[in-house]
C-alpha cells in the first residue's frame, strides 16, 4: 500500500490541528536577571531596576565602609548609638538592595578589596575632637563627588544631627530615619548623583528634618541606574 502512496503530495496546512500548525520554535526573549523584565541584547543596565546586565564575568560590587568612628563620649551616650545604629544601618542597607555595593560596618579585608573601597565615617565632634577648634557648621554631611563617577570618601556629622533631633523633639524613630537618610544621601554622592530639586528626595538639598524624620530612605529607578552605571564604568577602569 505505502508503495500507492503519493509522497509529493503538498501539505494543506489549513488542514492540519492547530497544534501541528504552531511553531514553537520561537526566539529566546531576554530577561532581566533580577526583576524579570524585557531587554535588549545591547543593553548594560536593566532601565526597570537598575541591575547591571554587562556580560561575561560579573563584576565585584564596590565596597562601601560605614565606620563608627567618634571618640570619647560616655558609655551611656555610646551604648544609645550603637544600639540606634543598628536600626539605621539596617534602613540603609535596604536603600541600596537594588545596587551593586558591598556595605559594611566592618573594616574591609584588605586582601580582597585592598583601597578599593569608599570610606563613609560616622563623626561626633566632642571636646577631644581634631575639631574642637574649628567654627561649627551647619551641615548634616560631606562628601567627595565627581558627576557620574565613584569617589572615595564622606563625613556625617552625627553630632548636628543629634542636635537638630534634639532642637525639633524628634522621637527614636524619626532620630533613625534622619541619619538613615543623611548617610544615605551621602554615599550617593561617592556613587555620583547629584542634588534633586525635590523636597521628598533622598538627594534633596537640606534634607529637611520634617520630612526626611518620617521615612526611611529610597532612590528611584533613574537613581538606581545611574548609581548602578556609575559603578560599573568605574570597575571597567579598575
Amino acid at each position: 500500500m505505502y508503495q500507492r502512496l503519493n509522497l509529493n503530495k503538498k501539505i494543506d496546512l489549513n488542514r492540519l490541528p492547530i497544534w501541528e500548525r504552531i511553531d514553537l520554535i520561537r526566539p529566546f526573549k531576554l530577561k532581566c536577571l533580577s526583576c524579570r523584565s524585557r531587554i535588549a541584547a545591547n543593553w548594560r543596565i536593566c532601565p526597570q531596576c537598575g541591575a547591571v546586565l554587562s556580560a561575561g564575568k560579573p563584576k565585584h560590587p564596590h565596597c562601601i565602609w560605614v565606620n563608627a568612628c567618634w571618640e570619647d563620649t560616655d558609655p551611656h551616650t555610646d551604648t544609645m548609638l550603637l544600639e540606634l545604629l543598628k536600626d539605621v544601618f539596617a534602613k540603609v542597607f535596604s536603600a541600596f538592595r537594588s545596587i551593586n555595593v558591598f556595605l559594611t560596618s566592618d573594616p574591609p579585608d584588605p586582601l580582597q578589596w585592598g583601597d578599593k573601597f569608599t570610606h563613609i565615617g560616622l563623626i561626633i565632634a566632642g571636646v577631644a575632637s581634631p575639631l574642637e577648634n574649628r567654627e561649627p557648621v551647619d551641615y548634616l554631611g560631606i562628601a567627595s563627588f565627581h558627576p557620574g563617577g565613584v569617589t572615595d570618601r564622606a563625613i556625617v556629622r552625627l553630632d548636628q544631627i543629634l542636635n537638630t533631633a534634639d532642637r525639633a523633639q524628634l522621637s527614636t524613630n524619626q532620630l533613625s530615619n534622619l541619619i538613615a537618610n543623611t548617610i544615605v544621601h551621602e554615599i550617593a554622592h561617592t556613587l555620583g548623583l547629584d542634588h534633586s530639586e525635590l523636597p521628598a528626595d533622598v538627594m534633596n538639598d537640606g534634607l529637611d528634618h520634617r520630612i526626611h524624620s518620617l521615612m526611611p530612605p529610597s532612590f528611584h529607578a533613574e537613581q538606581i541606574t545611574r548609581m548602578n552605571y556609575a559603578i560599573h564604568q568605574h570597575q571597567l577602569s579598575l
